[in-house]
């Protein structure tokens, strides 16, 4: 796993490409991101505590955001070149997440329609607790994973 803050320029263009795939993009909020927006995003993680983000080797990006002692948002998307990754990517986030970080709690948004990405958290236990505006939140509680 890589820091986006260690990135090189190639591969920090690299990822844009991925996130602004449309096959990745049509599950985001903001559909597209330009590259200048990309990069001052990148730069900003540097001062920024509650938020980290990783390239995990040619197949995809993990995040954590609202990082507190106890628990933390995370995302996902991959290579859109690259098939079956998201377990690997799911085992590094929680890895990460209860091991590095020391979380009690892994939440996450996924939209209802998301079927693939819901099949994949349950897979790892993550259990639904709230659905609102098409979202559905899970969470993957440390004890009971």
């Amino acid at each position: 796993m890589k820091e986006f803050t260690k990135l090189n320029y190639e591969e920090k263009l690299m990822i844009l490409k991925w996130r602004n795939h449309p096959e990745t993009s049509k599950f985001m909020i903001n559909e597209k991101i330009e590259l200048n927006e990309h990069l001052n995003f990148i730069n900003s993680l540097k001062t920024n505590k509650t938020k980290k983000y990783f390239l995990v080797d040619d197949i995809g990006v993990i995040y954590f955001i609202n990082i507190t002692d106890e628990k933390a948002d995370i995302g996902l998307y991959k290579n859109p070149s690259k098939q079956k990754v998201g377990s690997k990517l799911m085992n590094e986030i929680i890895n990460y997440g209860f091991n590095k970080l020391n979380l009690k709690k892994l939440i996450l948004y996924v939209y209802e329609n998301n079927l693939k990405a819901i099949n994949l958290y349950k897979k790892f236990n993550f259990k639904e607790i709230d659905t609102k505006d098409n979202l559905i939140k899970m969470e993957l509680i440390n004890e009971n994973r």
